[in-house]
Order: C-alpha cells, then sequence, then structure tokens
C-alpha cells in the first residue's frame, strides 16, 4: 500500500516515530498504529492531517514507486474532503 509506505519513508527521512506522529495529528499512538496495521486508506480528515504532521500532501502520501497519483484515488479522497467539509460547514451553520 503506497500510502503507508510512503508514510513510514517519511517519518524514517525525518527521524520521527509514531508517537510524535500521533501527537502531532491530536490521535492517540494506538490509533494511529491501528490505522497502519490495517494497511486501509485512512480518512481524508486523517491523512490530510498525516500529511500536515509530515509537512507533505495527501498527494504526495498516495503516490506509488514510480510518483503516479492513482486517479480514482485521488478523486476518492478529494470526493471525501469535499463531504467532510459541507458537513462540518452544516454543523457550523446549526450553531
Amino acid at each position: 500500500m503506497a500510502f503507508w509506505e510512503n508514510v513510514e519513508a517519511l517519518r524514517k527521512e525525518q527521524n520521527t516515530s509514531y508517537r510524535w506522529l500521533a501527537h502531532k495529528m491530536g490521535m492517540s499512538e494506538t490509533t494511529v498504529s491501528s490505522m497502519r496495521k490495517a494497511g486501509t486508506e485512512p480518512r481524508a480528515s486523517d491523512a490530510a492531517r498525516i500529511a500536515a504532521a509530515l509537512g507533505t500532501t495527501v498527494e504526495f502520501l498516495v503516490q506509488d514507486e514510480e510518483g503516479e497519483v492513482s486517479p480514482e484515488l485521488l478523486v476518492n479522497y478529494f470526493t471525501k474532503y469535499l463531504n467532510l467539509k459541507k458537513e462540518l460547514k452544516k454543523l457550523a451553520d446549526s450553531l
């Protein structure tokens, strides 16, 4: 899975731990570890938080070994992001 492989490479390059990453994301280390061990793509909001903590972009994290980004995967994240943004706006408007 390209996402977690890219996270691992950046984490090692930056000499950081998953504990540090979880702290930067405002999550428990257990939560981050569970996401990683499941090997699935995280939710768009979590992917954005991981990217921000590592000083990169979601696009970078989802690219494969050749630097290619699966259009389907990128559209999937973008759709999730837009849905999240819409739900947050609804929530803010209801307050």
